[in-house]
């Protein structure tokens, strides 16, 4: 069976409708890189999708096996999927791939928002190659610094090791 999400937002509340929808901020949201690169959870609602288009996100990067519910609820926000199986680092070319994405979009003033499931493991991994990438720090430095920003990201060595081989590489 197959929900409409904005029937069923609407249902739960007379407030929001086809033509005024508020937006909320997805669970787990935060810049690494305001402006540029952020993190969350996948995302559920239209309501969070609009909040993306709100602040100047343009891209959506879904890491999930699956693309997120409702993510054509907003066709002004560009989806971008790369499968990477849950708690498995990605490879070196997932990688290579999603740099390019936020490289591309940067350069046109767009933002980037990526996402897995719970915004952690998938998600922390790739916001550290960014670091990595962008201010020229170790993988170890990098891993740090996410897990600074974003509690609970990069869940398993085998992600810690794609951070500090990403590093090694691009050296």
């Amino acid at each position: 069976m197959q929900i409409n999400c904005l029937s069923f937002a609407a249902s739960f509340s007379p407030v929001l409708s086809r033509t005024s929808m508020t937006s909320t901020p997805p669970h787990n949201f935060s810049w690494v890189d305001p402006d540029k690169l952020a993190g969350l959870a996948l995302p559920r609602m239209k309501s969070e999708y609009q909040y993306l288009l709100d602040n100047g996100i343009k891209h959506l990067v879904c890491l999930c096996e699956k693309k997120p519910p409702c993510y054509d609820s907003c066709p002004e926000l560009q989806l971008h999927h790369i499968e990477i199986v849950d708690f498995t680092p990605p490879s070196p070319s997932q990688i290579d791939r999603f740099l390019s994405i936020v490289e591309e979009a940067n350069s046109k003033g767009e933002g980037v928002a990526v996402h897995c499931m719970h915004g952690h493991g998938r998600t922390g991994t790739m916001l550290a190659c960014y670091l990595v990438k962008t201010r020229k720090i170790s993988g170890v430095d990098a891993i740090n610094e996410i897990r600074v920003l974003r509690k609970g990201s990069i869940e398993t060595h085998e992600q810690e090791k794609a951070v500090v081989h990403f590093h090694q590489r691009t050296k």
